[in-house]
C-alpha cells in the first residue's frame, strides 16, 4: 500500500527549476531544450497542480505572473532609453516578438495549469472567478499592454506620426519603414483584448491622432498650394497626394484607416476648399477642360457628403441654361417659325453637348443628369410657341418629300423625342401634331408608316398609352379603310348591275372613327350643291356597302378633307394632278368653258372667295390656270385654263398647303379653346382622383401630387389649380375642411392657398 501512497511536494524546491527555465524561455537567449529537461519541467508544473491535500496552482500562477511582470518591466526600462524613431521601433517590435515568443512556449509548459486551475478561476469566464486570471497567452499579453505600452504610448505614436511625415516630405509611393509600422500596427491590434471591440485600443491609441495629424498636414499644405498655383493644376496635384497616401498606408495601417486616411485628405484638401475650386467650374466649362472637370467630380464624389456636388450641380444647370437661352435667342422669334428644323436641331445639338459632357467628365451622375434635365426645360421652353415649331418640325421630316436616309430618319426621330420630354405643354403638342398627322394620313403624304408608329412609339414612352391611344387609333382607321376598300371593290364587283362598271375612274374612301381625328363634322347640306355628279353614284354605293358591313353605325360623309387625281389630256400629252376637293370642283367646271371670273365661280360652286384664291394659288404657280384682271380690281379676277400647259413630270402635286387642316401658324382661337376645356377637364379629374384617395388635402400638397400627376401633359399654376378647385366646391364634389381657419379663407389670394384645406364629399 505504502506504494500507492502520493509523495507531497516541495513548492519552492520545485519552483527552484521551474523559474530559470521561464527566465530563459521569456529572454529569448536560449539554447534548444532537450526532451529530459522540458518533460521534468511540465511534470514539476503538474506534481504542484496536483500536489495532494493543498494544490498549489494558485500559488504557480502568481509566481508565473511576477516573473512575467518583471520581465516586462525590465523591457520598458530599456525601450525608455533616447533612441530615434525607426531604432526605438524597431527594437519594441523585437522585444515584443521574443516576448511573445517565449510566453508561448511557456503556455504550452504551463498547459496542465491553463487547462484546469485557470479555467476554473477565470476572471470572466470561470466557476469561481478570480479577478486578474486569465490564460498565460492573454496574461501576458495583458502585463506588456499595463506596463511597457502604458508607459510608452505617446512615445511610440509620436514616432509613428514623425516616420509617416517623413515619408510624405519625400513625395513617393515608396516607405523606407513602411514593415516597420506595419509590425507595429499588428502588434497594437494583438493588444485590443476587448472581446466586443479588439480594434478599440488600436482606434482610439493610434488611428484617432494619426488621422488628426494627417488633417494638420494637409490643412497647411492646401492654403499653402492654393496660394501658390492655379485650381486646375492643384487638382492635379491633390489627385497624386490622395493616392500617394492611399498608397503608403496601404498594408501599413488597419484597412479601415486606409479609407478613413484617403476621406480625411479629400476633405481637407478639397471639401474645407470647395467653394474656391468650385469657383473655376465655369472656366473649365468654357474652355472645354474635361480633364479638370473630370478630377474635381471624382475628388467631390469623395466627399463624406454631397453637400459639394449640389453647389457643382447648381453651377452646372445655370451654366447650361444660360448657353441655351443664349442659342435660343440667336433665333430671331420669326426665323424660328420659319425654319422649325434649325431651331429643333439647335436645341438638340446644345442638350447633346451637355451630355457628352456629363458623360465624359460626371460619369453621367444623376444629379448632374438632373441639372441637365432641368436646364434643357427651361431654356427650351422659353419660347413661347415651341409645341406649335416641334409639331412643324415633325410633319416636314414625316412628308414624302422630305425623306432621308434611314438612320438619319431615325436620329431626327430621337431628336423630336428629347425636345418632346422637355416640353411643358405636352397637350398642345398632341393637338397640333394629331392635326398634322392626320392630314399626312388622308392626303397620303407620310413618308413611312414604320416611322409615323416610331415616333408615336417614342411619345408613348414619355407619357404612356392614354395620351397617344387616338394617334394609334388613326392608323387603326386607315388599315380597316384600306381593307373595307378591298372588300367594296369585291362586292361591288359581285353586284348584278354594271351600270357602274364602266366608269372611267376608281374611288377609294376612308372610314374614320368620330372623335378620334381632329374633324369637325360638317352640316350634311354643306358639300350637296358642289358635289360632283360623277362621284355621287360611287358615294351611293359605298354607303349601301357599309350598312351591309357595319352594325347601326353611321355615316357622316366629310368631303371637304378628300383629294384625288384629276387627268388633263392633251393632244400630245396626258397630265395627272394630286387636287383637293375643292381644286376638284373648280377643275372641272373647266370641261364646260376655259375661263371664269371670280365671282362666276364663287356662285357656281358656293366656295367662298379666300377658299377660292387659296385653292387657285397652286394652279397659277404650275402655270395650269392663269389670271387676268381686265377692269384692275380683285373681285374680277378672271381665271383662265392655260390649253398649251407643259411640264417635265406628268404627275404634279398642287395640293394648298395644308388643305383644310393648315399649318398652325399661330395657335387658333379654336385650338386654345380645346386645349383650355381639355385642361379643366383633366385638371379637375386629377383633384376628385386625389382627394379621393387622401380625403383631406391642403392646396400645396393638392399642387404637388397633381403635378406629379400631369407631367405627362401640362405643368397647372397655382392660380389654375385654385380656379378648378373653386369649380368642384360649386359643384359640391369637394369642401373647405371645416377646422379651416375663416381668417384663413378669407386672406389674400397667396396666404390663403398655402392655408386652406380641403376634404372630399363621399
Amino acid at each position: 500500500m505504502s506504494l500507492l501512497k502520493s509523495k507531497h511536494v516541495d513548492f519552492d524546491q520545485e519552483w527552484q527549476g521551474i523559474k530559470p527555465a521561464v527566465e530563459v524561455l521569456l529572454s529569448g537567449s536560449f539554447e534548444p531544450f532537450s526532451h529530459e529537461k522540458w518533460q521534468s519541467i511540465y511534470h514539476s508544473v503538474y506534481s504542484i497542480c496536483t500536489n495532494p491535500g493543498s494544490p498549489q496552482d494558485e500559488t504557480l500562477f502568481y509566481h508565473l505572473r511576477d516573473v512575467l511582470v518583471k520581465r516586462v518591466t525590465y523591457i520598458a526600462d530599456v525601450l525608455e532609453e533616447n533612441l530615434d524613431d525607426a531604432d526605438f521601433l524597431g527594437l519594441y517590435q523585437t522585444h515584443f516578438c521574443t516576448y511573445s515568443t517565449g510566453t508561448n512556449y511557456v503556455s504550452e509548459l504551463f498547459s496542465y495549469l491553463n487547462r484546469y486551475w485557470i479555467r476554473y478561476a477565470h476572471s470572466e469566464y470561470g466557476q469561481a472567478p478570480v479577478s486578474g486570471v486569465y490564460p498565460i497567452p492573454e496574461l501576458a499579453l495583458r502585463i506588456w499592454r499595463d506596463i511597457v505600452y502604458y508607459r510608452l504610448k505617446n512615445q511610440l505614436v509620436s514616432a509613428i506620426l514623425r516616420l509617416f511625415r517623413q515619408a510624405r516630405a519625400a513625395a513617393n509611393d515608396y516607405f523606407e519603414h513602411g514593415t516597420l509600422i506595419s509590425s507595429i500596427v499588428e502588434i497594437y491590434i494583438s493588444l485590443g483584448l476587448n472581446k466586443q471591440d479588439t480594434l478599440k485600443l488600436y482606434r482610439e491609441d493610434l488611428e484617432v491622432p494619426f488621422l488628426k495629424d494627417t488633417e494638420n498636414y494637409y490643412s497647411t499644405l492646401a492654403d499653402t498650394l492654393l496660394s501658390r498655383i492655379s485650381i486646375a493644376e492643384y487638382l492635379i496635384l491633390v489627385e497624386g497626394l490622395c493616392k500617394q497616401e492611399e498608397n503608403r498606408c496601404e498594408g501599413k495601417m488597419h484597412r479601415t484607416t486606409v479609407k478613413q486616411t484617403r476621406q480625411t485628405c479629400c476633405r481637407v484638401l478639397v471639401d474645407l476648399h470647395a467653394e474656391k475650386i468650385c469657383e473655376e467650374v465655369e472656366s473649365f466649362l468654357d474652355n472645354n477642360q474635361i480633364d479638370d472637370l473630370r478630377r474635381l467630380f471624382l475628388l467631390f464624389s469623395e466627399l463624406p457628403t454631397n453637400q459639394a456636388l449640389l453647389t457643382l450641380k447648381g453651377i452646372l444647370k445655370k451654366y447650361i441654361e444660360r448657353r441655351g437661352l443664349e442659342v435660343a435667342k440667336s433665333f430671331e422669334h420669326n426665323h424660328a417659325i420659319q425654319s422649325p428644323e434649325e431651331y429643333i436641331e439647335a436645341l438638340v445639338d446644345i442638350r447633346f453637348k451637355f451630355f457628352d459632357l456629363i458623360k465624359n467628365a460626371f460619369n453621367s451622375h444623376a444629379l448632374m443628369r438632373t441639372a441637365l434635365d432641368q436646364a434643357c426645360r427651361s431654356f427650351a421652353n422659353s419660347h413661347p410657341r415651341l409645341p406649335e415649331l416641334l409639331a412643324t418640325y415633325s410633319h416636314i421630316l414625316m412628308t414624302k418629300m422630305n425623306r432621308g436616309d434611314d438612320s438619319a430618319m431615325e436620329a431626327k426621330i430621337e431628336n423630336i423625342g428629347v425636345v418632346f420630354c422637355l416640353l411643358d405643354d405636352k397637350d398642345i403638342f398632341k393637338h397640333m401634331y394629331a392635326k398634322l398627322l392626320s392630314n399626312r394620313l388622308l392626303q397620303g403624304d407620310s413618308a413611312s408608316t414604320d416611322y409615323e408608329m416610331l415616333l408615336v412609339q417614342k411619345l408613348r414612352d414619355v407619357c404612356g398609352c392614354d395620351f397617344v391611344s387616338k394617334l394609334q387609333k388613326m392608323f387603326s382607321d386607315k388599315i380597316m379603310s384600306n381593307n373595307m376598300n378591298i372588300a367594296f371593290k369585291s362586292w361591288e364587283n359581285s353586284q348584278l348591275e354594271q351600270t357602274d362598271h364602266n366608269r372611267s375612274f376608281d374611288v377609294l374612301f376612308d372610314v374614320l372613327t368620330a372623335g378620334v381625328w381632329p374633324l369637325s363634322i360638317p352640316n350634311q347640306n354643306e358639300y350637296e350643291r358642289n358635289f360632283p355628279q360623277c362621284l355621287q353614284l360611287a358615294v351611293e354605293k359605298f354607303a349601301s356597302f357599309y350598312d351591309t358591313q357595319s352594325n347601326g353605325r353611321r355615316l357622316h360623309w366629310v368631303h371637304g378633307i378628300s383629294n384625288g387625281l384629276l387627268r388633263c389630256v392633251q393632244s400630245s400629252r396626258t397630265f395627272e394632278f394630286h387636287v383637293s376637293y375643292y381644286q376638284m370642283i373648280l377643275l372641272l367646271l373647266y370641261n364646260q368653258r376655259n375661263a371664269y371670273s371670280e365671282m362666276e365661280l364663287a356662285k357656281i360652286t358656293g366656295i367662298s372667295v379666300p377658299d377660292i384664291r387659296h385653292n387657285m394659288q397652286p394652279l397659277q404657280k404650275v402655270k395650269l390656270i392663269t389670271v387676268c384682271n381686265p377692269n384692275a380690281t380683285s373681285s374680277q379676277d378672271i381665271y383662265k385654263l392655260n390649253v398649251h400647259f407643259a411640264a417635265k413630270r406628268s404627275h404634279i402635286r398642287v395640293l394648298p398647303k395644308m388643305s383644310q387642316l393648315r399649318s398652325p401658324k399661330a395657335k387658333s382661337p379654336m385650338t386654345t379653346r380645346e386645349v383650355s376645356e381639355d385642361r379643366k377637364m383633366t385638371m379637375q379629374a386629377a383633384i376628385v382622383r386625389i382627394m379621393k384617395a387622401r380625403r383631406e388635402y391642403s392646396f400645396e400638397a393638392i399642387l404637388s401630387d397633381a403635378t406629379q400627376m400631369l407631367s405627362n401633359q401640362f405643368v397647372p399654376s397655382k392660380a389654375f389649380l385654385q380656379q378648378n378647385l373653386d369649380l368642384l366646391v360649386e359643384k359640391e364634389y369637394i369642401r373647405v375642411a371645416a377646422h379651416t381657419s375663416h381668417g384663413a379663407t378669407t386672406a389674400a389670394v397667396p396666404a390663403r392657398q398655402s392655408s386652406v384645406v380641403y376634404s372630399y364629399i363621399a
